[in-house]
Parts: C-alpha cells; structure tokens; sequence
C-alpha cells in the first residue's frame, strides 16, 4: 500500500498474490475514553490500554455472562483506514482482472469519541474521530486541531437484535482538512493465527483462507484457474484463464473455527487481507462500510447467525428426487432414445435438461445456444408430444435461460426476435454514450436486461414466464448474472454498487419468474426448479438451487474435479446449502489449446461425487460430441446408473437435511468441521464430507485409484463400510477402504 500523502499509485490485480498485507496505521484514544466500559444492549464495549489500546466487543450469553467478544481490535493499532482513488474492472465475456487506484492515504486513527445512540431504534454506540495521513498528526488531533491530511469517520456499534453486532462506518471530508476525499475504507480486527477461515462463497481451490488475500468480486471463473499449461494457454488465448479466486459466487464473509464470524453487507466490491499473523482486514471500495460480526458456542448456531442476513434455502419438490436430471441436446428421437437406455440400465430418471431448447448455434468454442428464449420449433417439431410421453414415464422437462438477450437474425427459419424488442424499448444496459452496451460472449454479442428498470424486469418477466409455460418446462437453468460491465449506465443505480448486486437480482428475478410461471399453470411456485451459478451475500434467500458452474473436465484441484468438492464445501460456509454440479465437468479444449477431453473414468467418478449432492445432473458439455457421455455406451450408462442408484439410496435423508437448512441454514454436504467441530483434525480435512452425522462420503479423487482413505472423528461412534460391511470405531483414526468404479468411499454410522 502506498505510504502516507502517497497519490496517483495504480496497482493492478493480482493484488490477490501482493507481497505487502494491508497494515493498520497507530492508534490514539482520548484520555477520558480509556479504561472504559460502554453497554449497548446485550453487547459491551471495552476500552482497554493492556498491550496498547485496543476496543473489544462483548455479547452478554442468556446466562448474563459475556460471551467470546464478536469483534476486537489489534492491539496499539488503528481498527479504521481510508484512502483517496477508484476500482474498475476489465475484461472479455465476464473474465474480469480488477484494478484499483490509489491517492492519499489516511492509517493512523484517532478515536475522539463515544456516545450512545439508537439506530433503527436498536441501541447503539457512536464512535468519532478523524484518519490522518502522519502518525505526527494524532497530537494535533488530540489537541483538538484538525491536521491539513484528514479525514473524519463516525462508526456506529448496533445491536442488530441480541446476537449480532453491526458496524457502520460512514468516511468524509473533514471540516478544514485540505484531504482528498476518501473513497475505500479499510475495517481491521484482531484474529486468531490459528483460527481456521472458512467461506467466502463458493470457493474452488482452497478451504481454508489463512494466510491468503481473497478478492471479492462475481466473474467467470476461468478455464484452468491455475493448472498449467491450460491456462497459460487459454489466458493468452482469449484472457480467460482465470485466478485461484475467480468464481461466479463470491461472499464478502467468513466464519471461524473460534467460533466467530463476519459479514460485509453492501455490494461494492472488496478484498479481504488475512495474511498479516494477528490483524485481519477487508477493504471495501466505497467511503461507506456495513458489517455483521457475530459469536457462536457451535458450527450451527454460527450459520444460523449468518444466514439470517443471507437467507436460507426451501428444500426441492419430491418430483426431482425421483432420479437423475439428464442433460442432451439434438431433437426428440436423440431424447427419448436415451432416457429409454439409461431406464433399462436401471438408472432411475427424474427428468432430462434440455438447454437447446431454443436450438444451437456452432462456434469455434463449441456449441453455443440461441439467446432468444423461444421454442426451436424446427428442432423439436413433436416437443409437446415427447413432453407427454416422457411425463407418462414420470420424467419432466427442464429448460435453459439467461438475463441476456442477443440478435438472432441469422438464425435458421428466422422469427421477430425479443432482441429487437428489448433495444427498442431502451431495456438494456447502457453505454456511457447511451448505445445499448453489446456485450462480448467470445462468440457473439448480447445486450444484457437492466433489471435496475422496473420496465424492463416487469417486461422480461412477462415474455419468459409466456414462453417457459408454452414450453410445459417444469425447471430450468438460471445462467450467468455476474456479467455487469463496470463502466455501463443504469436505469437506477451505479455500476459499481450494481455488478455484485446483479447476481442476487437475478436470483430475485427467478424467484418472481417461478411464480409467475407456477401462476400460469395453477401449481405451486415451489414445484418448480431453477438452478443458478452466480451469485452474491443474498442470492441464496431467492435462489431455489446452484450449481458450481463450468469446471474444466480433469482431475485437478484448480479446475476439475477435486476443485467441484472444494466448492461444494466451501459454498456451504456461506448458506449456499442446496447445491451440486455438472457430472463430468462443462469445459473440454482442442488444438490450439492443450487437448482436454472427459475420460470415462472421470465421468464415473464426478457422479460418484455428485450422487451425494441434492440434485444428480448430468452435462454434455461444451463439445458433446468430442466427450463421452453417460448414455456413450454400456459402461457409461451403467456407470450413471449406480450413481443414479447411489442418489436414490438417501431421498429420505435429504428430505430431512433440506429441511435443517431452511430452518437453519446448515448446508446438506457438510464439511467435517460443521458436523463434528469436537475433533480439531476434521477442521483441516478436505477431501470427505458428511450427510448428517451418520453418513460419511470420502469420494474417489484420483485417476488410476482402487482405494480411498477416510477419517472417522473421535468420539463420532462406530461405522460400518457401505460395501465389504467392515466395522470401524470413530476414535480419531485414518482408515483405507477398497473403492473400485461404482464404490466411492461411503461409510454408514450405527451407534
């Protein structure tokens, strides 16, 4: 970071990989503040000189004693930084590469007064003072003089309701102060070095943050994000490689294996630094910031705390939990042809996807869709008719839409398309200079609804809900939403405010667009399934189920299959508890990118992994007919078919596990540390997860593997191994089991 009164200092992305950590500045408290205590409802405030001033937070428990402080400052250091400068970010078809811009600088921190106050009639604390630019100039205003390098800030310390604290910090020029303005405020706290971090949204290459610097920032994920040589290739190729950070669902939050956790509220985007050993801190580009900092006495009750600001999850009508969703394209012979192989290979079918519903467009990616969101009458002339006879067999229709609409005038057979519609009535995102914003998808352009405009949201809501009843779809994919370009104009709002808003606007959009379909054909809103991949802090209150996007189609832990398990996980720290993901990954390479193509094992393997998720989908991909499928042949059916099976075999459990996340947000996939916190080694654990306290999944991960290793917690009792029936006591143990193709490491609890 730029040094005090430093201007004008660009540092581009990866600041994610920066050498130098976000450092706090000085602290100075007045004299009559010090040795304090200040009571705000259930919370305490504690002024505290020991080891240099600091303040800590106290929640009083229901016994009256305090409980683990939620937030507490480093000692002797500021808590609170600001800086002059901007954020912008740039990039092709929603690979983004941040940049920020950096004037003056304000680090060190006087801290001039506190005074209760109420905020939404909640009781609360009102913290002033004023950020200097020199550690020199805390004498002058502690003298009451404000220093010419200034800035002023109020911190509001809330008592949200009992059990979380809020902080709102509102940044501005000080009154005689000859600063720049500040724009980014930085909010620091003491953390344990030995805490795990856990969250941050969907997370795909590591679980536990410490030590890294987490930007916070919806985009695409990139293809490779970090296995060589795919993305070196790919990135120079078309600048989408992607970061070890990219994903489409960030969080700006976190918990901890203390026991503690924090939630930035407002959408501008941010990073947040946890590699200096001791202080934490999160930099919003904004000169407001709003947080909820709570404590916990277990994993549950920590979650149930944090999604209450995110929302939680309904569970899935019975219907998909019939089987397995099938993923095709290619007309009704194709469709019906392979829901009748997979059924006689004993593979229980729920219902089949059928993204080209709008019909396909060939690129040099692959195959691309009609963005037109109308029925492909010419690839699909009997829908309605293989609608009827696949819902005689129980198997229903799922379909495909997007926020984005794109020009479709040389599509074959033609039609008026809702493009035109959309740019005629000016409901597209704009450019500075007021032409609609053609956004670049790599193989084409599209114009992306401005759902900041009630009349363009009322009027695409209208037009798809038409179109999807027509269709008889009984679900559908909600793709994308994390695309907004930082320099478009808006019907209402700013783009900075508005690029991770969009994606819970989006999920807000599915929501209504499910009712209003669900309206239509006189069923209930929650009959039917939508299923999203961007996201952001809100999404998962409107969203009905995500899924982890577009992993490439390997083994690795960057992009493949073993980041899919990461992001299930990690997903599930931030009330993103109903989610799964494509079997056999989305992304596949030719020449004159390195040769990527799905092996037959592989396939096998992610729906091993995926049949232990809420919903078992499978995906052609983005080359079908390069990758092998789950209906290729004999041992691909039969292999999709004993993880349909697999799915099958715990409907019962997840009807009750579905039901624990809405009442209180625990995820259904469970990370060890959530389901057996007891056991300090379950906190490092990565590569197996639990359904429950009585199911334990260690997923095959690697090529090649005829055993996997699994570790029961001490203390959990004693489990049996699903498939040879041997018996194990849960006493802190490693054990290695047998898993050929179809046994995936699976171990049942039976006291």
């Amino acid at each position: 970071m730029p040094g005090h009164g430093a201007a004008g200092l660009t540092r581009a992305f990866p600041l994610a990989t920066s050498r130098r950590a976000v450092r706090p500045g000085r602290l100075a408290v007045a004299p009559r503040l010090a040795e304090q205590d200040f009571e705000f409802g259930a919370f305490t405030l504690v002024i505290t000189a020991d080891s240099g001033a600091h303040l800590l937070v106290y929640g009083r428990s229901e016994a009256g004693a305090f409980g683990a402080p939620p937030f507490r400052t480093p000692a002797g250091r500021a808590f609170l930084a600001g800086s002059a400068g901007s954020y912008r970010a740039t990039g092709r078809a929603g690979h983004l590469r941040p940049e920020e811009r950096l004037g003056a600088s304000y680090r060190h921190q006087w801290l001039a007064e506190v005074a209760p106050t109420r905020v939404a009639e909640r009781p609360a604390l009102r913290l002033r003072g004023l950020l200097t630019a020199l550690p020199g100039d805390l004498a002058a205003a502690a003298a009451d003089a404000t220093p010419t390098g200034a800035c002023g800030y109020e911190l509001r310390l809330v008592d949200v309701d009992g059990e979380r604290l809020g902080l709102e910090l509102d940044l501005f020029a000080a009154a005689g102060a000859e600063a720049e303005a500040p724009a980014i405020a930085d909010l620091f706290w003491q953390q344990s070095p030995h805490a795990r971090v856990f969250g941050f949204g969907a997370q795909f290459t590591y679980l536990d943050m410490r030590g890294r610097a987490v930007p916070i920032l919806s985009a695409e994920q990139g293809v490779g994000r970090g296995a060589q040589p795919l993305t070196r290739w790919t990135e120079a190729l078309g600048g989408a490689g992607g970061d070890w950070w990219s994903t489409y669902a960030p969080v700006p939050g976190f918990l901890t294996t203390d026991l503690t956790g924090l939630l930035v509220t407002g959408t501008e985007p941010a990073r947040f630094d946890l590699r200096r050993p001791g202080v934490a801190a999160v930099r919003v580009y904004a000169p407001t910031l709003r947080v909820l900092a709570y404590a916990a006495a277990t994993p549950a009750a920590l979650l149930e705390r944090h999604t209450r600001a995110t929302g939680r999850m309904a569970p899935l009508p019975d219907w998909v939990h019939a089987g397995a969703v099938i993923g095709l394209q290619g007309g009704e012979a194709k469709v019906e042809r392979v829901v009748a192989e997979l059924r006689a290979a004993q593979a229980p079918v729920a219902g089949v996807w059928l993204q080209d519903w709008v019909g396909n467009r060939q690129v040099p990616f692959g195959t691309r869709l009609w963005w037109d969101w109308q029925r492909d009458r010419e690839r699909y002339p009997d829908w309605h008719g293989m609608r009827r006879r696949l819902a005689a067999q129980g198997v229903r229709l799922l379909t495909y839409v997007n926020p984005f609409l794109s020009p479709v005038t040389d599509r074959p057979g033609g039609r008026p398309g809702l493009f035109e519609e959309a740019e005629a009535r000016g409901y597209f995102v704009r450019r500075p200079d007021g032409s609609t914003y053609l956004t670049d998808q790599g193989d084409f352009v599209a114009g992306l609804v401005d759902l900041t405009n009630p009349g363009a949201r009322a009027w695409y809501l209208e037009r798809l809900a038409a179109n999807i009843h027509e269709s008889g779809a009984c679900g559908w994919m909600a793709d994308f939403g994390e695309g907004l370009p930082f320099d478009a104009v808006l019907h209402a709002g700013n783009a900075l405010e508005w690029h991770n808003r969009y994606p819970e606007a989006w999920a807000e959009f599915g929501r209504d667009l499910r009712g209003a379909v669900a309206a239509l054909r006189g069923v209930a809103p929650n009959e039917i399934v939508t299923f999203h991949r961007s996201g952001f802090t809100r999404s998962p209150g409107s969203a009905g189920l995500f899924w982890l996007g577009d992993q490439t189609v390997t083994w690795d832990r960057f992009d493949g299959l073993a980041s899919a398990l990461t992001g299930l996980l990690s997903s599930g720290f931030s009330g993103f508890a109903l989610q799964h993901g494509d079997v056999g990954g989305y992304t596949s390479t030719l020449p004159p990118l390195p040769t990527t193509l799905r092996t037959p094992e592989l396939l096998a393997r992610w729906g091993e992994l995926m049949a232990f998720t809420v919903v078992l989908r499978s995906h052609e991909g983005n080359r079908p007919d390069h990758n092998v499928q789950v209906y290729s042949d004999a041992a691909t059916r039969e292999a999709f078919a004993q993880a349909a099976r697999l799915h099958a075999s715990w409907r019962a459990l997840r009807g009750e596990l579905m039901a624990e996340a809405a009442a209180g947000g625990m995820p259904v996939a469970r990370h060890p540390w959530l389901q057996y916190p007891g056991d300090p080694v379950c906190a490092d654990l990565t590569e197996q997860f639990f359904l429950g306290p009585n199911l334990l999944v260690a997923p095959v991960l690697r090529p090649g593997a005829a055993s996997v290793r699994a570790y029961l917690p001490a203390g959990s009792g004693a489990w049996r191994h699903r498939w040879t029936g041997a018996a194990h006591e849960g006493t802190g143990a490693w054990v290695e089991v047998p898993a050929p193709l179809g046994e995936p490491g699976l171990f049942d609890r039976v006291r």
